[in-house]
């Protein structure tokens, strides 16, 4: 029997989380790093260790209904529902436990009463942190709205398109992806060559077996519709209940987008460091996007519950889903593509490639932050000899320049297929103040 004391405890867990990852959050971004250690250290005293293959199944058996509930609040229609249902959570479900039974076999189901307690445990204090970033996005959000006042009134409003239109570019980005990672599934040899390539630079004698990169492929490709759809589903959710996203949020999350990585230092970076620093918690929020050998660009660049940890977004507003096609092309088509990527050649080796491959220390994506750069191991020992092949680690700029280079091209290819933004981009209605 659960005793009642339980639940006052949990509240005072959940409000120590959340202190305490705004500790985290101030003293990465002041340098502060004794304290932030300290910070980080309360933090893991918080969680319970819960065996790795359990906590997958209690994470995709939890988020699938919870997606189910986010759809309904945010008012899509029920045949929009029905298709995220059977194209993203289904897919999401069914290959999430073939796939924990091909690692970890009949160890997935050792479950215990001890283990679910844990992980439910180790849930509260992740929504805890979570609201750290509701928080950011929240602050955020209302001190723009302050500054638009200032403004001319033409700049002042809110833009908004037909919720039809927005279900469908999902749908449509859902079956690209599907597409997309049906097309690497056939060019997996490809991907294990450019495994190769990335060992091989770095001294290293791994291999990636063709059908071990198939299988993670078909792994990744079906869970980053759902994750993507999260985003969708928060933002509408913020729309109908009376705040919608105005001029000037279009125009911030842009300029994040344009610096993608750079601004991830400001919010994603010091939650990623702390997922890989508080084992527990990156079982819960982030294994699912490092449990493969590769990593290749229809991964959902994020864990199950990590969508929901980061407030829906990286950055500090979820307005792209608001507008159809824009959080793919922003997102998905450019730095997504980047980054996530085990390309065959030397020259394309990245940071990001190597923390999925080797797991290296380098937590701000493909930018080393001022954290990074301090007590990084990898960096230390790998920079001076990747720096002879790859641009990409001897200088900071080729990210972003490549990651919007590919954003472009992407949505230009998509435009002449008939598909994107500026097809729909008559059906926008402005909103003046």
């Amino acid at each position: 029997m659960i005793s009642p004391a339980i639940f006052p405890a949990l509240l005072g867990k959940l409000c120590r989380s959340y202190l305490g990852g705004w500790k985290v959050a101030i003293c990465y971004l002041t340098g502060s790093w004794s304290a932030h250690a300290d910070a980080t250290k309360e933090i893991q005293e918080l969680f319970v260790s819960v065996p790795t293959g359990p906590t997958l199944i209690m994470n995709v058996l939890s988020y699938v209904p919870f997606m189910f509930c986010l759809n309904s609040l945010a008012g899509f229609s029920l045949e929009y529902q029905r298709f995220i249902a059977l194209y993203c959570l289904t897919p999401t479900l069914l290959m999430g436990l073939v796939y924990y039974y091909y690692i970890f076999r009949s160890n997935m189901w050792n479950f215990t009463v001890s283990t679910v307690a844990g992980w439910l445990n180790n849930w509260v204090m992740m929504m805890g942190i979570s609201l750290v970033s509701f928080s950011q996005i929240a602050l955020r959000y209302l001190a723009l709205l302050a500054l638009e006042k200032l403004l001319p009134s033409a700049w002042q409003g809110y833009m908004t398109f037909p919720l039809s239109t927005i279900e469908a570019s999902v749908q449509h980005t859902v079956l690209l992806l599907y597409g997309l990672g049906a097309a690497f599934v056939l060019s997996a040899p490809l991907w294990c060559k450019g495994y190769r390539v990335v060992m091989e630079a770095i001294g290293r004698e791994n291999r990636l077996s063709t059908s071990e990169a198939m299988m993670e492929i078909v792994y990744t490709t079906s869970q980053a519709g759902t994750v993507l759809q999260l985003q969708t589903a928060l933002a509408m959710i913020q729309v109908r209940f009376g705040c919608p996203f105005h001029f000037i949020h279009f125009v911030v999350v842009i300029v994040e987008h344009i610096f993608f990585h750079y601004m991830v230092q400001f919010k994603f970076a010091w939650l990623h460091k702390l997922y890989h620093e508080v084992q527990p918690f990156h079982r819960l929020v982030h294994l699912e996007h490092h449990i493969c050998k590769g990593t290749y660009p229809t991964t959902p660049a994020a864990g199950l519950w990590e969508g929901w940890v980061e407030g829906g977004t990286l950055f500090f507003c979820n307005t792209l889903a608001c507008v159809p096609y824009f959080l793919f092309h922003a997102a998905y088509s450019g730095p997504n593509v980047v980054t996530h990527n085990v390309w065959p050649h030397k020259s394309l080796i990245q940071w990001h490639t190597l923390h999925h491959v080797v797991h290296s220390d380098i937590y701000a994506v493909n930018v080393p932050s001022e954290s990074d750069e301090k007590f990084s191991r990898d960096i230390k020992h790998y920079k001076e000899r990747l720096s002879q092949y790859s641009p990409f680690i001897k200088y900071k700029f080729p990210s972003d320049l490549a990651g919007f280079a590919m954003t472009f091209i992407v949505g230009l290819v998509l435009h002449q297929c008939g598909v994107g933004l500026f097809h729909v981009w008559h059906e926008r209605e402005l909103h003046f103040a």
